[in-house]
This record gives C-alpha cells, structure tokens and sequence, in this order.
C-alpha cells in the first residue's frame, strides 16, 4: 500500500514503525502512533506545474551550536509529547506559529478543512510525518508578500535573546517565504538551496514522482477518511502562541530545547528515555539516592566516567543525567524536556553546580517554570 521508496512494510525500525520512506493517503498505524514530528506542506496546480510554499530558513545545527545557511525548508516541528495523538494537530500548530500573525493567514478550521483531501509522506530517520494539502490557485498567492510585510514591520530578527536566568532562548530564522516551482528543487543542482531535512524527503520515490507530475495521488491513492477536526487539549483556537514562532525542536530526533523553532535536526545521535539524547553506545549515567523518592546525582560521579571524547558526546551525557533530576521536579514530562534543555545552555562550571547541588537545581528550575509561564508554555 502506498507509493513507497521500498515494498511497502518490508522493513521495520524498533517498535514496528516504517523503514521505509512512502507517500500515502495516511501513514501506516504504528507510525501514525509513535510520529515524532509532523509538518504541513501547501501545494498549488499552476499552468500545469506544481508549486510549493515553503519558508526559507537557516536552521539550527547542534552540532556546530550555529545556524546552517539559509535555504528552502518545511513548516514542521517536534509533537508535544502527552498532548498532541494526530500528525494534523502538530503540523497545524508549527504552521501557525510562523505564519499565525500574517494578515489573512488560515486558521486551523481552514487548514482541517483543506485536509479531507490530503496525503501523507512518512521519512523514517526522523519520524518526520509530512501532510501535504492542496491550495485553490487564487488562494494565498499574495501569502508570501504579506509575511514579508509583516517581517518588514517587526524589525530584523535577533538571533536570540537572553532569558532572566542568564540563558540564551535561539530564535526561528525565517526571512522569507515563497511559492517555489518543485521542478527547482529536484536537481542535482538544487541540492544546496534545500535544507538538509527536505533533501532527505526529496529521496522518497513516491515524494518525488509527486513532484515531477509523474503520479497524481489525487488517483493513485485511494479515499481517506475525513480528517479529524478534534482539538487536542491546549491547542483549541490559535492560542497563546499564535504566531509567535516558538516550538520544541528542528531536524530530526535530538533533544527539546529552547532553540525557538520547531524542528531541530540532530544527527548520529540515539534517543533515550522521553527524548532526551544519548551518545551511541552510551548507557544513561544517573545516580539516585533515597531522598524522598528524589534522585540526586553523587557529587563524584564524574570522576568514575571516561571523559566524552566530544563536546557534543559531553553535552548528551549531561542531558541525560539532568532530565532524571529535573523530571521529579517538573509538572510534567514536556516541561522537564523544555527546563532541561535550557539548563543545558548555562556554562559547564553552572551546569555541574546544577547536577551535584539539589539546592541549586531546585533553584535553577524555578527560575526556568518562570520563564516558560511568562511565554505560555507552561
């Protein structure tokens, strides 16, 4: 079922999801359950070509902690883990909150609606589930001209702003959006004017045969079912965060921070409990002691490891050993995420402070329950 980069279902990734990159009417059922990230993609018929709307982005790379250069990429972002159960529901979210504040830009009605007839790509090394909806040709033509005007109005984009606790919140770097012809991006010399995550997705036989006309999904997929117009609790409206451009991640699977976009691409890196990164290879290092049910991490753990042979690797290990820390700490599973990639900005000699003094980190984590409440997060 479906047109597949593979046979279809010929092969898995641990917990039964996908391995194989397709396009489909809808995703296959486990990977509808256990996405970890969605986006939206708008398309038009155009004198008999396909256009894209597309934001033009520098995404965050954490492994050089810099933005990559600016190309075409996707609207699309983490799920937030408890809360969203629809890759609909998150697309809808991470589009609006680029473009929520643009003159005339749909709400999430009209985006459900546009999605009765929609189709589905499911890219594997992300858990990336994109939603691609067909736009009447009149409509949103002038859309990209609006968010330049309104892009004009706000004032150049900082590339981050520093919290009360001293940490520095990154910024969405998007200048542009725009119509973009697919045939300009499916050349090999287009390989350097797409975002590594959307050169990825190009790869996708079916994606692709899409793009270049050669199928129409609209007859070689079969009918779905109406998209569902459930609200997910704390999504209802455009909410708090209308267009403010704030997420949980980019890329595809690394941990939640405060970068300000929605789709944070990491590479190399596995995933450990409730998202948070490990090093390949690399246990979780966590110490607990019976303090009221609390784990506490020993003041001379460090010494009995071997030192990360990377910058990143060290990173990863301290994620780890924090988010056992924080969790007990934080009202719930998404904020603990949030608080402790934030505590991952702080300076090493702050961070370690934080992983062997309770008293500090109860601090440290107030401080940031503050800040995530004052931007409608928590």
């Amino acid at each position: 079922r479906g047109i597949a980069m593979v046979a279809p279902y010929a092969a898995t990734l641990p917990g039964g999801l996908s391995a194989d990159g397709y396009l489909d009417r809808r995703l296959r059922p486990l990977d509808a359950e256990h996405y970890s990230a969605a986006g939206l993609l708008p398309y038009r018929r155009k004198a008999d070509t396909i256009e894209l709307m597309l934001p033009k982005e520098k995404p965050w790379n954490s492994f050089t902690q810099g933005y990559d250069p600016l190309s075409w990429n996707l609207f699309g972002g983490k799920r937030v883990p408890r809360q969203e159960r629809s890759v609909e529901t998150t697309a809808v979210r991470c589009f609006l909150e680029t473009v929520g504040q643009v003159d005339g830009a749909p709400d999430q009605e009209k985006l459900y609606g546009l999605m009765q007839k929609s189709f589905v790509v499911w890219y594997p090394m992300g858990k990336f589930a994109l939603v691609i909806v067909e736009v009447p040709e009149d409509e949103l033509d002038d859309f990209p001209k609006r968010y330049s005007d309104m892009k004009e109005q706000a004032g150049p984009d900082q590339e981050y702003r520093i919290l009360p606790m001293g940490i520095k919140k990154w910024s969405k770097q998007i200048p542009e959006i725009g119509w973009v012809p697919a045939s300009s991006i499916l050349g090999e010399e287009a390989k350097s004017d797409v975002s590594d995550l959307l050169g990825s997705m190009l790869q996708i036989t079916g994606f692709r045969e899409f793009l270049d006309g050669s199928v129409d999904p609209e007859k070689a997929l079969p009918e779905r079912p109406p998209a569902s117009m459930r609200m997910e609790e704390g999504n209802k409206g455009r909410g708090k965060d209308k267009g403010k451009g704030r997420g949980g991640q980019k890329g595809g699977g690394k941990m939640m921070d405060m970068k300000g976009g929605c789709y944070l691409g990491m590479k190399g890196a596995g995933m450990g409990p409730m998202g948070i990164m490990t090093a390949k290879g690399m246990a979780p290092a966590m110490m607990y002691a019976g303090a009221k049910g609390m784990p506490v991490m020993s003041p001379m753990i460090y010494p009995s490891f071997p030192q990360p042979t990377s910058a990143e690797m060290q990173r990863q290990m301290y994620g780890e050993q924090l988010y056992v820390l924080v969790q007990p700490m934080a009202p719930s599973p998404y904020l603990a995420q949030k608080i402790t990639g934030m505590l991952l900005e702080l300076p090493q000699n702050e961070l370690i402070m934080n992983l062997t003094n309770q008293e500090e980190l109860q601090r440290r984590v107030k401080e940031a329950l503050e800040v995530l409440r004052e931007d409608g997060v928590a």
